[in-house]
């Protein structure tokens, strides 16, 4: 939960808030899991929730800035990944992040997200791509764009 919640999330502390969220609603409404799924898609379906419900509620609020606060992290290989996918739309960061991060297949994926199979397939094609897209730009080229 919390790799999802971490690359989907706009920070660290919606991410965490959200993972435990998550537990708390599914421990709370276990007793509506229909098990036609996987109880881990089930957990996933009710993080996205979550997070949407708390980035709503920062905007709202209009909450301090807390991407200020976060502790300088030395730039690697991982975290320079991240950043591109960061810097991905929602849509495709999140398609991309079931299905090439945990790993989840496609019909899985579109069960999860509530989206067409096909939906799955394009986003996540998009997503690679303009993940190579950035990768091939130079460092110099990445920082300007």
């Amino acid at each position: 939960m919390r790799t999802y919640a971490r690359s989907m999330a706009s920070t660290s502390t919606v991410a965490d808030d959200a993972v435990q969220e998550t537990f708390l609603r599914a421990w709370r409404y276990f007793d509506s899991f229909r098990g036609d799924g996987s109880f881990q898609g089930w957990l996933i379906r009710i993080c996205r929730r979550c997070i949407i419900d708390l980035e709503a509620r920062h905007r709202r609020t209009d909450a301090l800035e807390l991407d200020s606060l976060r502790l300088a992290v030395p730039a690697d290989h991982r975290s320079e990944t991240m950043a591109l996918i960061g810097g991905l739309p929602s849509g495709q960061r999140e398609v991309l992040v079931v299905c090439g991060i945990l790993g989840y297949s496609y019909d899985s994926a579109a069960d999860i997200l509530d989206l067409p199979v096909g939906t799955v397939r394009s986003r996540l094609h998009r997503a690679r791509a303009a993940l190579a897209a950035a990768m091939a730009a130079s460092p110099g080229e990445r920082a300007s764009a």
